[in-house]
């Protein structure tokens, strides 16, 4: 850039300031009025979507392949999945059925309920779903059981329960059946636990101990809310309706019956909804304590309170300019192009500071319009080529496939251009209107800045970067990329601690892949289970169980043996007087066993309780005794005409094909066009990025592109946002370093512009590596910020450094060196307390902030003046 280039560019920008303090109330009412619609338009056209996958283009293969996938299987997309956890199978299966049936009934909040449990089909055909021998030995125990079941369903009460323990101490106890000891014991244990407080229902699925009826203490079942879009929580509706019907069912205090029920919830709704929550709880927390260190900074960066209002009110004014261009412009931010906010506050506080320290700096001995047209001929060159270099910076991520950060490229390039020009217009009319500022010289922070030695020792502190660079270059291959987008969320959310316990017990974490046909289906299964990183292949053949003529042979003879024992009967009415009086006889014939006898101990443990439970009773009124009972017979038979009515189901099996099982099922394996669906199980932990990227590899050399799936979608996303930095920061760097050489005229000086740069860029990977801080989808964002203030900062000192024959003020003791150092301590006040957030993704983001700023203030401060020194001449000007 030549002089008389230079000198024109100044005067006409000190002219279009000159016009703008003559006008100033009507420049100052037209930007408040500006200010004003734009925030009308932001609030009524911004939208966001937390859909990680939609940060990139549609085109990519492996997005396609996702689309076409929803396209055939939309049941898997923005669901709930319901987790009920309770102390017994019996409790988790009641209250997943109830709870079922009461979401499917409200059509307002949800499209479907998907619940297997609760569906007849598999109830009734729960037994052909076991092995061979274990529906033999289930058989074989519910034979054995059958006079138990008998007994207790002509009187499931207390009555009946004591009834049958009369009879069996009197039986022949010499070779009692195996199960009779277990089941003693957990009777006993049970009117313990009641005695001491626990009501807890005793669970009949667990008292028969049969194979067959083992079922877990958790029931999860899906459903797929409807999504209210312009809410800025779109799922929070369907949500808050789940947790209220839990609450009216009795579950939201934990109790039902007696027994502690939990229902969370969890899935891409929940994790989406619980995401943006931490993302904005945190955000306004954060947002309180970085206004307060904001203005503390600027207070003491400033040292005027004209200075800092007229600040504050540019940044906002510019902002709301900023984020109205992003409503207009792009309308739907996601997780990424939110941050334009970020971007343009660091930025946008850097050219107010710029300003008002010059300006500040030039008011000795000036009239204040006077100073502030100086400032405007001194500083608006710099400015402009500052607002240049970054907004190209961030328009090259415009053409990448990145389009969460090409969008934040195109807000980000267009807020740069609107701070300069408020910061050109609007600022110098504030300057104007408030009153005057004192000129100062800030001889302490100039103090701090020279005992750098960066120009007295500009030699040792080159050697410093050079071992600094060589050191920091050691830890670049470790810097790594975290792949799940599930770790940027809030660990401690309910939805992200439902997943986890859910991973612990099986894989969420599986490849799906779409097949034409059933043969085709069949010869893909077969290649994959041959590959080590898989565990299990499940095709919609799977879910018809083999062997079935066996299998109902045996449910047959198991009907037979049973015959009428479980149409269960009516409780007879409990007598406290006589429950007592067979509570006294029963604990007599209990400790009438022969001691030796197999049962021995058990019936004095037995008689032991019992004992117990009639001396609480006598102890009571008469009414409070029968209240005490029935309660009782509550907690241990509650549950006991519930499982008569699953096992009468279980014997009600027939033979069925794929197409006789529930539509709701089929049509999760099974598209509309006839294509089948494959669940692809890893056999590692997907945690670890190594297993991870081996499983997909393993994977798709078998099915191709077509394969989708989480696992998939995290590592293809990952791969497509490194190669979209790499490609964009390769654009930015060509772009910036042309047109510096354009600017600058000299290699030389556009090699001193960069290198500190790249210093920074290196001690702040090195710095995150120690610190154990990976690369993900959140804090990457910080990397655009960085090299934007990088390049101001340089542009500024360089600028100052070169133009330091026109006034006598040290380079490091200037305005333009406590901006840079005011800019970067504000930035970091702004946003490095963002590191205190619950969302995991944006502390990470607040902690590459502050590492990152940190490393460019010093590089700027510190490496910059030195290669200054050392290399460049002050000439007078920019050439």
């Amino acid at each position: 850039m030549t002089s008389r280039f230079e000198s024109r560019a100044a005067a006409f920008i000190e002219g279009v300031v000159a016009h703008c303090v003559r006008r100033r109330w009507l420049v100052f009412g037209a930007f408040c009025l500006l200010a004003l619609i734009a925030a009308r338009l932001t609030a009524s056209n911004i939208a966001i979507n937390t859909d990680t996958t939609d940060m990139l283009s549609a085109d990519l293969p492996w997005r396609i392949a996702y689309t076409d996938y929803q396209r055939a299987f939309p049941y898997f997309s923005d669901s709930l999945v319901v987790v009920i956890d309770a102390p017994t199978p019996d409790l988790a299966d009641a209250a997943a059925r109830r709870l079922s049936r009461a979401l499917a009934a409200d059509t307002t909040h949800f499209e479907e309920v998907f619940a297997p449990q609760a569906e007849r089909f598999f109830r009734e055909h729960q037994f052909l779903y076991l092995d061979t021998a274990e529906l033999e030995r289930l058989t074989s125990d519910l034979a054995g059981a059958q006079a138990l079941l008998g007994r207790l369903a002509e009187d499931p009460g207390l009555n009946g329960l004591l009834a049958l323990l009369e009879d069996i101490t009197t039986a022949d106890t010499a070779a009692p059946p195996a199960r009779l000891a277990p089941v003693l014991e957990t009777i006993a244990g049970t009117v313990d636990a009641f005695l001491a407080g626990d009501a807890t229902p005793m669970s009949w699925q667990n008292l028969l101990g049969s194979e067959g009826l083992e079922a877990p203490t958790r029931a999860v079942f899906t459903v797929k809310p409807r999504i209210d879009f312009n809410s800025l929580l779109p799922a929070e509706s369907a949500i808050n309706a789940v947790r209220e019907a839990a609450r009216r069912l009795g579950y939201d205090a934990g109790h039902d019956a007696g027994g502690t029920v939990t229902v969370r919830l969890t899935g891409a709704a929940a994790l989406g909804y619980d995401e943006l929550y931490s993302v904005m709880h945190g955000a306004e927390r954060a947002a309180l304590l970085a206004f307060v260190m904001v203005a503390a900074c600027l207070v003491v960066g400033l040292g005027s309170l004209s200075l800092v209002v007229a600040t504050l009110v540019t940044l906002v004014v510019g902002l709301l300019l900023t984020a109205c261009f992003a409503a207009l412009a792009v309308g739907t931010l996601n997780m990424i192009s939110i941050a334009f906010a970020v971007l343009y506050v660091g930025l946008g506080v850097d050219f107010a500071i710029h300003v008002c320290l010059r300006y500040r700096e030039l008011s000795a001995g000036r009239a204040k319009r006077d100073a502030i047209l100086a400032t405007a001929r001194h500083i608006g060159v710099s400015l402009a080529l500052c607002a240049l270099t970054t907004a190209i910076g961030f328009l090259a991520f415009l053409p990448t496939s990145y389009r969460g950060v090409a969008e934040l490229g195109k807000i980000a390039g267009a807020g740069i251009l609107i701070g300069l020009v408020v910061s050109l217009t609007l600022l110098p009319v504030l300057l104007e209107i408030l009153p005057a500022v004192r000129a100062r010289q800030a001889a302490r922070t100039a103090r701090l800045l020279e005992r750098t030695g960066a120009q007295r020792h500009p030699g040792r502190v080159i050697a410093l970067a050079l071992l600094a660079t060589a050191i920091a270059s050691i830890a670049i291959p470790h810097a790594r990329f975290d792949h799940n987008p599930l770790h940027l969320n809030d660990p401690n959310a309910e939805s992200v601690r439902t997943l986890a316990d859910l991973a612990a017990d099986q894989s969420m974490y599986n490849i799906d892949v779409v097949e034409a046909d059933a043969a085709s289906a069949a010869r893909l299964a077969r290649e994959l289970e041959k590959l080590p990183s898989v565990a299990s292949v499940t095709r919609p053949a799977d879910l018809v169980p083999p062997a079935q003529e066996e299998k109902l042979a045996l449910i047959e003879n198991l009907a037979f043996t049973l015959g009428g024992a479980l149409a269960a009967g009516t409780a007879s009415p409990l007598v406290t007087a006589d429950v007592e009086a067979r509570l006294a006889a029963l604990v007599v014939s209990l400790r009438a066993a022969q001691p030796g006898a197999p049962l021995a101990a058990v019936f004095d443990e037995l008689a032991d309780s019992f004992a117990r439970l009639r001396e609480t009773v006598d102890l009571l009124p008469a009414a409070a005794a029968h209240e005490r009972l029935a309660a009782l017979q509550t907690t241990l038979m509650a549950h006991f005409p519930a499982l008569l009515e699953r096992l009468d189901e279980g014997l009600a099996a027939s033979a069925f094909t794929f197409e006789d099982l529930p539509d709701a099922l089929r049509r999760r394996w099974v598209s509309a066009d006839g294509r089948q669906r494959l669940e692809i199980a890893p056999s590692e932990d997907l945690d670890n990025n190594h297993a991870l990227e081996r499983f997909v590899s393993d994977v798709r050399a078998v099915t191709g592109p077509g394969a989708t799936g989480t696992p998939i979608i995290n590592i293809e996303a990952s791969r497509a946002v490194t190669q979209a930095f790499y490609q964009a920061f390769a654009t930015a760097g060509v772009c910036i370093t042309l047109l510096l050489f354009v600017i600058l005229r000299r290699v030389r000086e556009v090699v001193v512009v960069l290198a500190p740069l790249l210093l920074a860029g290196l001690l702040t990977t090195a710095v995150s590596v120690a610190l154990g801080v990976p690369f993900n989808f959140a804090n990457i964002i910080a990397l655009p910020l960085l090299m934007g203030i990088g390049v101001d900062s340089a542009l500024h000192i360089l600028h100052r450094y070169k133009t330091t024959g026109r006034d006598d003020v040290p380079l490091l003791a200037s305005s333009s060196a406590r901006a840079v150092l005011f800019s970067a301590l504000t930035t970091t006040a702004s946003f490095g307390n963002l590191a205190t957030s619950p969302h995991a993704g944006t502390a990470s983001m607040g902690v590459m902030l502050t590492v990152g700023l940190t490393m460019t203030l010093v590089c700027t401060l510190v490496v910059l003046p030195a290669l200054l020194r050392r290399y460049v001449q002050p000439t007078g000007s920019l050439t």
